[in-house]
């Protein structure tokens, strides 16, 4: 059982459609033509060069004025643009006008007429001999041209002569007179037309030459537009494969036309010129001959007493041989010339006639019937009422409307047999007596509003965009439970794209657990409804199309004036577009004034329904998403700081996590990306307009519905984050290479005598992992030092630490953008830090690179002997020093003034660097050095940690002891050396004294620096 019963839902047959709506008019039979006929406005002027005025009249006045023609005005134009109703006109006159038996109808079809078949067409009246020696030129002439080939090449040719021969006119400009002989020459467009590399595209099928041949031999085709044939600006815009291989006058004159856009309009309009006397050469008949055989015909129908009435459905079909027909219908008899009396309607676009007719045309005009009507002119015109026409003609079906016409019946109206048409009628609306089910007013105008141009009805798009792929497609459609279709709304959602244009409007009419079921609600209510946002619509509607209401919604019948809404309904949503200004008042019960939406939110209702997003709104929403995921994620401070060696690294070690590449609106980065949100999910679109609402209003509470929006945010936005963290993060199991890695790197970090690696607490030995290294104080003194700190400090990518550094982050890092890690996971990172956790196995997985590095840096790290030798070299032993630095120093230097005042000091002495010096030594720089004498005697004793502390720890006091003790040394040797050689006085024995007891104790200091240092140390 159906809405109607026992019937079948739709109450037509699919097949129906095409035959009763063809493309063209003279596709169908009387019958169903009549059936379907519907008053069309039209402009009548009574003056072919006015553009305003006239009258709004019918096909009835123009029927009159064909009658009633004078003779010296026998040419009514019909106007308009294609698919306007010019050819459904002429076929109304065709069946209306009764012409009498003294009157010869030659009807001129636009479609599959032929030359050949026009000029039979006229000849079919004819008698005379003339007309007998006329009617063999035609057949000879066609046959000779039969080959469509041929025909091309032959009317290039002769286009290449007649603009040669003839297209250098000088009644021009002198500049177009200038410019018109040089494309006349033969250096000219006569050298493009006979250019064998340019041939491809002259000849090409959608070309005029080869246009106009396939219509002189078979006549224009239901897909061919309605202007006439031939050259535009465009296709002389010309450009080949290999211009190389193109003859050089060609190439030139190409090349101009392709620069200059004027010269090309000037091209297009000489060949135009000439396209007349060429398709008369390559035919064998031209417009000559035509306007002999109209005047031969009028002739003989004047002998008869008969007159002529000639219908042109297109007169764009005469293209190359239209003089000749303007000047047959143009003639009027004269007293040496009798004529029969000749009627001549023609439709022709307004284009054509306004730009293409001679003056003579508009002399012999007698009214124009215009059917562009111009914005300021308004006419009654129902579309729902020109659509039942074809509605009820579908339903009845040709054969039975065929027979209604030969029996001289009127078509019948199917509804009135119909079960459910009172209910049809009431809930889809009539007109007439004729239902418009499966549309309603609202749903037809929005369907047409979809498929027009601008404000204009253009009955052919109506009819074969709207009517027929309804009727057609979706009749199974509706009695199998499927309509709306998804067919239905892409044909047509321009038209109602101010109606349910949100998400959330879309939620409300869902059905939970039902997608499809949910779709076509949406659907019915965005066509079918009032515009008033989510409701429920007339239960015949929803019974009709199997559509179960929703019980929390209102219904459209309740949203009328003086009736009630139900207690504890849902009001439409408050966030639809405002009302524009101007527009009546809602009704009491109509939803209150809309709130307007942010732009952000207006570019996501945009996106959802036509998957268009500007770039702009994109990188908006990404950071907003981005910002959202963000606060999710429950990051911390990742112990970086501002060290660089946090920015470093590639993406295969250090996963990003930035807007602009892991958000994806759409497009082929849903595949990829961390984040992906397509236009066509809804939750996707609720989610993402909801975080756009509240970045706009900064608080749910200022939000349309806040609340459960939040909720379905909280949701959607954690889920998000979840798998950002499931990305960047890797499992667990992870742990075993985690371990090896932080004590590759902790060993690194000791090896470079970085303090808080040799701490105790996790903390310090998490920034250990990635601090910067001291300097040397003395790099030349420790080259193998330097060089181990080089190869781990190295700004290489590939370096050693830098490899494990960005290894390790791989594991345990978020990071944003492509800067430093936001954060580590720090608890993790801490586990991987105790002791045993360095010796677990490698797991198979990891990277014999990543293996090979730790490994070498084990092995490095284990191989101090270098370090040791270096270290202790620059070490002095200070056991025998007898004192501080400092009071050795004081005394040295209280001696060298001393001896300066007696003028006994030695030149070679540099008291004041000596002084330097020793200032320079720090207070502790004597115990720090100890330290290191006594550490290097219990090396053997010492673990691999102690003794990489050992010869990590800084060499800065040692090298401070040593540049003062090497130079005082030299200074003590000296001035021995000069005290010893002079004669000995009391002060000079009690100084030498003094000096001896100094020297002494120096000597001692020497020696046992001289046994540390070796050779190279010695002073």
């Amino acid at each position: 059982m159906t809405w109607r019963g026992t019937l079948p839902a739709a109450c037509w047959e699919a097949r129906e459609a095409p035959a009763i709506i063809p493309v063209e008019a003279e596709s169908t039979s009387n019958g169903v033509f009549l059936a379907t006929h519907t008053s069309i406005p039209i402009l009548l002027r009574d003056r072919v060069d006015s553009a305003v005025g006239g009258t709004i009249v019918d096909e009835h006045n123009l029927r009159r004025a064909v009658e009633e023609l004078p003779p010296d005005q026998p040419i009514i134009p019909i106007l308009g643009k294609s698919g306007t109703g010019k050819s459904h006109l002429i076929r109304w006159l065709r069946i209306n006008l009764k012409p009498n038996d003294a009157t010869r109808l030659i009807f001129v079809p636009k479609h599959r007429m032929s030359l050949r078949g026009i000029l039979e067409l006229i000849l079919e009246h004819a008698t005379s001999e003339r007309a007998a020696e006329l009617r063999a030129k035609v057949a000879a002439a066609s046959d000779a041209a039969a080959d469509e080939t041929t025909a091309q090449l032959r009317l290039r040719n002769e286009l290449a002569v007649l603009v040669e021969t003839r297209g250098a006119d000088k009644d021009g400009t002198p500049e177009e007179n200038d410019l018109r002989a040089f494309l006349a020459s033969a250096e000219g467009l006569p050298a493009l037309l006979g250019d064998p590399v340019f041939r491809r595209r002259l000849l090409a099928d959608n070309g005029p030459i080869a246009r106009l041949v396939r219509e002189k031999l078979s006549g224009k085709g239901s897909e061919d537009k309605e202007d006439a044939f031939g050259f535009t600006a465009t296709d002389l815009d010309l450009s080949v494969d290999d211009v190389s291989k193109a003859g050089a006058d060609a190439a030139s004159v190409a090349s101009a036309l392709a620069s200059d856009a004027p010269l090309r309009d000037l091209a297009a309009k000489m060949l135009n010129e000439q396209l007349g006397p060429a398709v008369s050469e390559v035919f064998g008949i031209g417009g000559d001959d035509l306007k002999q055989l109209l005047v031969e015909l009028r002739l003989d129908l004047h002998r008869q007493g008969l007159e002529l009435l000639l219908l042109i459905e297109d007169f764009s079909i005469f293209q190359g041989i239209q003089g000749g027909l303007i000047d047959a219908i143009t003639l009027l008899p004269t007293e040496t010339l009798a004529l029969c009396p000749m009627r001549v309607v023609m439709a022709v676009t307004t284009g054509y006639f306004v730009n293409q007719m001679p003056e003579t045309v508009y002399t012999r005009t007698y009214k124009v019937f215009d059917l562009e009507l111009p914005a300021d002119r308004t006419a009654p015109f129902d579309p729902a009422r020109f659509a039942a026409r074809y509605l009820n003609a579908v339903r009845v079906g040709f054969k039975e409307i065929d027979k209604h016409h030969t029996d001289e019946r009127p078509e019948p109206n199917h509804c009135l047999q119909c079960p459910v048409r009172d209910k049809c009628h009431q809930a889809f609306g009539e007109v007439a007596g004729v239902g418009l089910f499966p549309f309603s007013r609202t749903a037809l105008d929005r369907a047409i509003r979809s498929q027009s141009k601008g404000d204009a009805f253009v009955a052919r798009d109506v009819l074969t965009r709207v009517l027929r792929p309804v009727l057609h497609r979706d009749q199974t459609e509706l009695d199998e439970g499927r309509f709306p279709s998804a067919g239905f709304e892409n044909d047509f959602h321009t038209g109602a794209l101010d109606t349910l244009d949100n998400v959330e409007d879309q939620v409300r009419l869902r059905t939970p657990g039902d997608p499809a079921l949910s779709e076509r609600r949406v659907r019915m209510v965005r066509f079918w409804g009032p515009g008033h946002g989510p409701q429920n619509l007339h239960p015949t509607i929803h019974e009709a199309f199997a559509i179960p209401p929703l019980p929390d919604l209102i219904t459209e019948q309740q949203t009328h004036p003086h009736e009630t809404v139900r207690p504890g309904s849902i009001p439409p949503s408050d966030e639809t577009e405002e009302p524009p200004a101007g527009s009546p008042s809602p009704p009491p019960s109509s939803p209150p004034p809309a709130a307007s939406k942010p732009p952000l939110v207006r570019a996501v209702d945009e996106w959802h329904k036509t998957g268009e997003l500007l770039q702009r709104h994109r990188n908006d929403l990404r950071n907003i998403v981005h910002t959202a995921v963000i606060g999710y994620l429950g990051l911390e401070d990742g112990y970086g700081g501002d060290n660089g060696d946090w920015s470093k690294g590639g993406a295969e070690l250090a996963p990003s996590f930035d807007a602009k590449t892991s958000i994806a609106l759409d497009g082929s980065a849903l595949q990829t990306a961390l984040i992906s949100i397509d236009h066509r999910n809804m939750e996707d679109v609720r989610v993402l307009r909801a975080l756009a609402w509240v970045d706009a209003k900064e608080s749910w509470a200022n939000v349309p519905h806040g609340d459960a929006l939040q909720s379905l945010c909280v949701t959607k936005v954690q889920a998000w984050a979840d798998s950002v963290s499931a990305s960047l993060l890797p499992s667990q199991g992870d742990d075993a290479e985690l371990g090896r890695l932080a004590h590759a790197l902790l060993s690194v970090s000791r090896s470079l005598g970085i303090a808080d690696s040799y701490k105790s607490d996790a903390l310090s030995r998490v920034k250990a992992l990635f601090a910067r290294p001291s300097k040397l104080a003395d790099p030349e003194q420790r080259p193998y030092t330097r060089g181990l700190q080089d190869r781990f400090t190295s700004a290489d990518p590939k370096a050693d630490r830098n490899l494990l550094q960005r290894r390790l982050l791989r594991l345990t890092s978020y990071r944003q953008g492509t800067g430093k890690p936001l954060a580590i996971d720090l608890p993790r990172l801490v586990r991987a830090m105790r002791d045993d956790a360095g010796e677990a196995p490698w797991p198979e997985h990891v990277p014999e690179q990543i293996r090979k590095v730790a490994d070498g840096i084990k092995k490095r790290t284990t191989m101090l002997d270098p370090m040791f030798d270096e270290t202790r070299r620059l070490v002095p032993d200070v056991s025998d020093l007898g004192g501080d630095v400092v009071e050795v120093a004081h005394a040295l230097n209280t001696l060298l003034s001393d001896l300066a005042a007696l003028a006994q000091s030695a030149n070679s002495i540099n008291a004041p660097a000596l002084h330097s010096a020793a200032k320079s030594v720090k207070a502790g720089d004597l115990k720090k050095v100890k330290d290191l004498s006594e550490g290097f005697s219990a090396w053997p004793t010492l673990t691999t940690d102690q003794r990489l502390r050992l010869v990590t720890l800084d060499e800065g006091p040692a090298l401070r002891i040593r540049a003062w003790l090497d130079p005082a040394l030299a200074a003590v040797k000296v001035l021995e050396q000069k005290l010893q050689a002079g004669p000995a006085s009391e002060a000079q024995r009690e100084y030498d004294e003094t000096l001896q007891r100094l020297v002494a104790g120096l000597e001692t200091l020497s020696r046992e620096v001289m046994d540390v240092a070796g050779p190279e140390g010695g002073a």
